[in-house]
């Protein structure tokens, strides 16, 4: 843990203290299980990106006779 203190001190009625505490934590965790299933994912990726394809040039041949 990151601590910052500054004491601000002025001549003068006024004595200002700021503590300042940083806390910061980041953790990522994937888990992607065994490699079928990794494989499945990717191929199931691969085919909607191909019926995507499919289908934006099907509605442009519709559109330009």
């Amino acid at each position: 843990m990151k601590e910052l203190k500054e004491n601000n001190n002025q001549p003068g009625p006024n004595n200002n203290k700021n503590d300042v505490r940083v806390n910061n934590n980041f953790s990522l965790t994937i888990n992607l299980g065994d490699s079928l299933n990794l494989f499945a994912l990717i191929g199931s990726i691969c085919i909607v990106k191909r019926l995507v394809k499919k289908r934006k040039a099907k509605r442009k041949k519709m559109q330009w006779p």
